[in-house]
C-alpha cells in the first residue's frame, strides 16, 4: 500500500466518524483490515498491531490487558466470482387488483434495528373487544430459537450474487468468511441519514453488480413483508386476510426536516415491498438472486403504481403511548418516552389528555396529545454500545487479541452470542462465558454496572433527560410541581427498558433548573393488556410500538406545544376507510 492509497482509505474512514451527544466523536461499525493496513502503513507499524491502550481507550479502562479493535474479516474489494446468470422475472402485480381490503383488519409494521417487529388488531366492535395477534414472524423467518416474534434485520449478500436475509444472513456471512462478503446490520440507519442513493460499500457488495443502499432496504423490506403475510396466514387463517392488508408503519424520531420525506419514501418501498415479496414468494428464503430483485425492480418501477394499502406512519414514541391507554378511562398527564433500542436511545415528551364519556367513548373534542417542542432527542449509545462493551471485556479478560490463531473464530462465536450473554448477566446476576480456547470467563453483574465505560452510558442516559427537561417551557415542568399529586411520568421502551441503568431513571427526584420534581415509571406492562392479554408481558417492551400503531384509535401528530397552554394539538383520530 503507496501513501495515496492509505490517505484514500483513511478518508472514507474519517467520513465514518461523528460527533456524539457528549461532545465526544465516535466511529460506528466495524475497522476493516484495509482499514487497519492503512494505518499501520502510515504509523509505521507491524500489520495487525493495532491496539489501544487503557489510557487512550473512552470505551473501556482494564490496567491488565490493552483493549484490542476486534477486526471483521474483509471480503475481497474486486470480486473473483461470476454473478449468477442475468434470468427475466414477471412482476406479480395481482395484489393491486385485489378488491378493497376491510379496514378493521390492521398491521403496524416496526423496522427496527437490530429487530423487526408486526402486531395484527382485528375490531370486534359487537363484543367491543380488540382481537390482538403479535405476529411470529420468526416461524416464517426460520430463527425461532431466536425469537419467535421478532426478525433479524441483517442482510448479506454472498459472493455469488445471492441475498439473504435474518437469521440465514448472519449464517452465510460465517460460512462465506473465506470468500469475502459482510452482512450489514443497522440497515435502518440509512434512511434518516438521507444516504439511500449512494453505492454500496465493496466489504458488503462483493459481486460486480452496481447497487445501492436503497436497493439493499428495499430487498429487507420484501423479506419482511414476506414474513409478515406468511406468518397472517399462520396466525389467523380463519380471518383470511388478503395480501393488500391496510397497514401502518413506525416511524423513528427523524429531525423534522427530513421526517416527511422519510416518511414518503417509506410508503412508497412499503408499497413495492408487497409486489417484490409476491414475485419472489418461492425464492426469498432459499438466497434470492441479485440480479433478478434489480430486474424485478427496474420493471416495477417503469410503470406508475399507487399502494393505497399502506395507511401511513405513526412515530415510535406515540406508538408506544397508543399501546399503553386504554381508551376506555380518563388520562391525563406529562410522559417522558424513553426508547432504548439496539442503535438508539431516543426520548421524547408529551403532553397526553384523554376523555372518555359515559358510555365509554373517546372524546375527540377533549382529547389531545401535544409533543412538547425542543422535546426530540437521541444518542448512539444503546444496546448494541453494552453489547460491545461485553464483548470487549470478554476478550480482555483472557487477553485474547488478534494475533491469537484462532481470534476470528472466537470473536466471531462471542459476537452471535453476546445478546444471550447480556441477557444472562441481566437475569441472572452473572455470565459464564466458555470460548473456542477451552478458556472460561466469568462475569458478575456488579463488575459491569461499575465499570467506567457502562457508568458513562448510564450518566449520558440521566444527563440526556435532564438537558431535555431544562430546554423546554417551564410551564410543563411547573404543571407538574404545582400539583403535590401530580408526576412526571418515565414510559421505558426498546429491548433495554428493564436495564438497571434505564430503570434509574425513573425513579426519585430530579433537579431541574433548580427545582425538583417527582418522577414515576409508568406500568410496566399495562393494566388493560394484563386483564385482556397477560401472555403479552414478556415481550410488550420490544413489541409496544407496533401494538400501539395497529390500533383503532391511534394518535396522530398534527404540530408540537410550546406551553401548556399553546400549541397545536395532536388530535386521536379513527381508522378511515380511505386517506390514512
Amino acid at each position: 500500500m503507496d501513501i495515496n492509497a492509505a490517505k484514500v482509505v483513511l478518508a472514507n474512514l474519517r467520513e465514518r466518524i461523528e460527533p456524539g451527544a457528549d461532545g465526544r466523536h465516535r466511529l460506528e461499525g466495524i475497522i476493516t483490515k484495509r482499514e487497519l493496513e492503512a494505518f499501520d502503513f502510515l504509523l509505521g507499524n507491524a500489520p495487525g498491531s493495532v491496539s489501544i491502550s487503557p489510557a487512550l481507550s473512552p470505551e473501556i479502562e482494564n490496567p491488565a490487558h490493552p483493549i484490542v479493535v476486534p477486526p471483521r474479516v474483509e471480503p475481497v474489494p474486486e470480486s473473483s466470482f461470476e454473478p449468477i446468470p442475468f434470468e427475466e422475472v414477471t412482476v406479480d402485480l395481482s395484489t393491486l387488483d385485489l378488491p378493497e381490503s376491510d379496514t378493521s383488519y390492521r398491521v403496524c409494521l416496526d423496522f427496527g434495528t437490530a429487530m423487526s417487529k408486526a402486531t395484527f388488531v382485528h375490531d370486534n366492535d359487537v363484543a367491543d373487544f380488540e382481537e390482538i395477534h403479535v405476529l411470529r414472524l420468526g416461524i416464517p423467518g426460520d430463527q425461532e430459537e431466536v425469537n419467535e416474534v421478532m426478525l433479524l434485520s441483517s442482510i448479506f449478500v454472498d459472493p455469488e450474487g445471492r441475498i439473504w436475509f435474518g437469521h440465514h444472513a448472519v449464517e452465510q456471512e460465517h460460512a462465506s468468511s473465506e470468500g469475502g462478503g459482510m452482512r450489514l446490520d443497522n440497515i435502518k440507519r440509512w434512511l434518516s441519514e438521507g444516504n439511500l442513493s449512494t453505492p454500496v460499500d465493496a466489504i458488503y457488495n462483493p459481486t460486480t453488480y452496481e447497487i445501492t443502499y436503497e436497493d439493499l432496504v428495499l430487498a429487507y423490506l420484501t423479506f419482511f413483508t414476506w414474513t409478515v403475510n406468511r406468518a397472517l396466514a399462520e396466525d389467523v387463517p380463519e380471518k383470511d386476510v388478503r395480501r393488500n392488508f391496510y397497514r401502518r408503519f413506525a416511524m423513528p424520531c427523524f429531525p423534522r426536516a427530513n421526517a416527511k420525506q422519510v416518511e414518503q419514501k417509506l410508503n412508497t418501498l412499503l408499497g413495492e415491498a408487497q409486489i417484490l415479496a409476491d414475485t419472489f414468494w418461492d425464492d426469498i428464503h432459499n438466497g434470492l438472486p441479485l440480479g433478478r430483485f434489480l430486474s424485478a425492480v427496474e420493471q416495477l418501477r417503469a410503470g406508475r403504481h399507487g399502494y393505497p394499502f399502506i395507511g401511513g406512519s405513526i412515530t415510535e414514541p406515540l406508538g408506544v403511548a397508543g399501546s399503553m391507554l386504554s381508551w376506555r378511562t380518563d388520562a391525563d398527564s406529562l410522559a417522558l418516552v424513553v426508547d432504548i433500542g439496539a442503535g438508539t436511545s431516543d426520548f421524547s415528551l408529551y403532553r397526553l389528555h384523554v376523555t372518555v364519556d359515559d358510555e365509554g367513548e373517546v372524546v375527540k373534542a377533549k382529547t389531545a396529545a401535544f409533543e412538547v417542542d425542543s422535546s426530540a432527542k437521541g444518542i448512539t449509545e444503546a444496546g448494541n454500545h453494552l453489547d460491545n462493551i461485553l464483548k470487549a471485556l470478554i476478550l480482555n479478560r483472557v487477553g485474547i487479541t488478534p494475533a491469537h490463531p484462532k481470534f476470528n473464530n472466537i470473536s466471531y462465536r462471542i459476537e452471535r452470542n453476546i445478546r444471550t450473554h447480556k441477557e444472562d448477566l441481566f437475569n441472572t446476576g452473572s455470565v459464564f462465558v466458555v470460548l473456542d480456547t477451552g478458556e472460561t470467563v466469568d462475569i458478575k453483574l456488579d463488575e459491569f454496572l461499575n465499570h467506567d465505560a457502562v457508568k458513562a452510558f448510564e450518566n449520558s442516559l440521566r444527563q440526556t433527560m435532564i438537558e431535555i427537561l431544562e430546554s423546554v417551557n417551564p410551564d410543563f415542568i411547573d404543571w407538574v410541581r404545582m400539583d403535590a399529586k401530580r408526576r412526571l411520568t418515565i414510559v421505558l421502551t426498546g429491548g433495554g427498558a428493564t436495564l438497571p441503568m434505564a430503570r434509574k431513571l425513573a425513579s426519585g427526584d430530579v433537579m431541574i433548573n433548580g427545582s425538583s420534581i417527582t418522577v414515576a415509571e409508568a406500568q410496566a406492562f399495562p393494566t388493560w393488556l394484563k386483564q385482556d392479554y397477560p401472555d403479552l408481558e414478556s415481550p410488550y417492551p420490544r413489541i409496544a410500538v407496533s401494538l400501539g400503531g395497529a390500533r383503532k384509535n391511534v394518535i396522530l401528530p398534527k404540530g408540537v406545544a410550546r406551553s401548556t397552554g399553546t400549541g397545536i394539538v395532536h388530535t386521536l383520530e379513527r381508522f378511515q376507510t380511505k386517506g390514512i
